[in-house]
């Protein structure tokens, strides 16, 4: 794959965490509240604050997203995101509701070759 795809998989990646997607897992982070988040995303499993997580849905979409992309494991040596999220209440619909804000950055290894992309929620 070259490597102008391979950084647009990363973005992609970020777009989707940041996405509709994470709906699934949204309410979890909710109550964590906050901290620092890691998704190995060949393996599925997740880290907050350094303690492992049970898994979440989102991994195992992001990791499809990378299948269907077509790498395969001698290819792809690292596929990892991280986020930063905190827990704000805003004013939606007339009432008082917890959203996150998260900051994520997904660091891919393609044979020899680290790209990394970053996004996030507003404030």
């Amino acid at each position: 794959m070259n490597p102008e795809a391979c950084q647009a998989l990363a973005e992609d990646l970020c777009r989707i965490f940041l996405g509709w997607k994470l709906r699934d897992d949204y309410d979890a982070l909710l109550a964590i509240g906050e901290g620092s988040l890691r998704i190995d995303l060949r393996s599925g499993e997740a880290w907050c604050d350094g303690d492992p997580i049970p898994a979440l849905f989102i991994a195992g979409e992001l990791s499809r997203e990378i299948e269907k992309a077509g790498f395969n494991d001698a290819a792809l040596e690292k596929a990892e995101l991280e986020a930063e999220f905190q827990t704000h209440r805003r004013w939606r619909r007339g009432k008082d509701v917890p959203s996150l804000e998260i900051a994520c950055r997904v660091r891919l290894r393609v044979t020899g070759r680290e790209l990394t992309a970053e996004a996030s929620t507003q404030a």
